[in-house]
């Protein structure tokens, strides 16, 4: 496991800007050539034809969470007894991708991975445990598709498998897909660190917007634990 890459003496620093989360940035050198699905009855999402350089921004960035304890809590790292290292979902192409601990950016975005590999928010509960676990990944990287490029395709019922790095699996299974504008992400749901346990999963959606080199949404999928 990767140990924290922030302390809590930065918390004040990290709390006047802001965690920016869930918007999984989705370009990059050169467009994929498929279009990522859209939830039903929301807004299509197009990809940006450009060949110019261009910085993908993170999957969490515009969506603003306050770093505060309910979010931001460097012991919950520590004290994790098992840490997810793989995810696989049923009908899309994910299977055995990898997932590493992510944090928080000097610039208080979440940090996010490339496009092998699925970001666990290592700073809320795993998903194995009370609360919402989030993993977030890209559509879309430096050309590349992403882990969560068909994250929209999944169907409710859906078995989502996560193995631990003890050994251990855990299997869930998709209850809700939601579409939801950046600025109307619900936080307190999505980040919640009590109350029934739910593996929520997070990437772009909704239209291009080419000024911001992002998407206007984000498509998240809600499952439960199997007994």
């Amino acid at each position: 496991m990767l140990a924290p890459s922030r302390s809590p003496s930065t918390v004040p620093r990290l709390l006047l800007s802001l965690l920016l989360a869930l918007v999984v940035a989705c370009t990059g050198t050169t467009a994929p050539t498929t279009t990522p699905p859209s939830v039903p009855s929301t807004t299509t999402t197009t990809l940006p034809a450009t060949t110019t350089t261009v910085e993908p921004r993170s999957p969490l960035a515009d969506a603003v969470v306050p770093l505060g304890s309910a979010i931001y809590d460097p012991a919950a790292f520590l004290a994790t007894p098992a840490a997810p290292v793989a995810l696989t979902i049923e009908g899309i192409d994910v299977e055995n991708t990898p997932i590493i601990p992510v944090g928080v950016e000097p610039n208080g975005e979440m940090e996010i991975p490339g496009a092998r590999e699925v970001g666990w928010y290592r700073f809320g509960p795993t998903p194995n445990e009370s609360g919402s676990s989030v993993l977030a990944a890209h559509i879309a990287w430096n050309g590349r598709n992403g882990p969560f490029r068909n994250l929209g395709e999944v169907e409710v019922g859906a078995i989502v498998t996560v193995s631990y790095d003890d050994g251990s699996t855990t299997t869930h299974v998709v209850t809700e897909i939601a579409q939801y504008a950046k600025d109307e992400l619900p936080f307190d749901r999505v980040f919640a660190k009590t109350g029934d346990q739910v593996l929520t999963l997070i990437t772009c959606g909704g239209a291009f917007n080419r000024s911001l080199n992002s998407y206007d949404d984000n498509i998240v999928v809600y499952a439960r634990p199997l007994p």
